[in-house]
């Protein structure tokens, strides 16, 4: 009995791992945060939600894209979906394309 017991927990604790390492893989696909980005972009032009709304969002994806990347230069970022693509850049000084500030 104490031995089905242990299979059964040990069971179930491998398929909660997995179930819970499948949830933290697609919460770190990058593709997913685009959708999410783009999502929350019609969402505006829907009048869903306000400006604001959408900076927020666009704020958090960023940030965990920024994280995924896993570099600390705030270089560009690309989006691309279907028709419409955007880059955004995020500037670490107050420099113009020049180089000069």
């Amino acid at each position: 009995m104490i031995v089905l017991d242990r299979l059964l927990i040990g069971g179930i604790r491998f398929v909660l791992d997995k179930v819970a390492s499948a949830a933290e893989a697609e919460m770190d696909n990058p593709d997913r945060l685009r959708e999410d980005l783009l999502a929350a972009q019609m969402r505006l032009e829907l009048g869903e939600i306000t400006e604001d709304e959408l900076a927020a969002v666009e704020r958090e994806v960023l940030a965990r894209l920024r994280e995924l990347r896993g570099d600390a230069e705030r270089g560009p970022i690309s989006f691309a979906s279907g028709g419409a693509s955007a880059e955004v850049t995020f500037g670490g000084d107050d420099e113009d394309e020049g180089g000069r500030r």
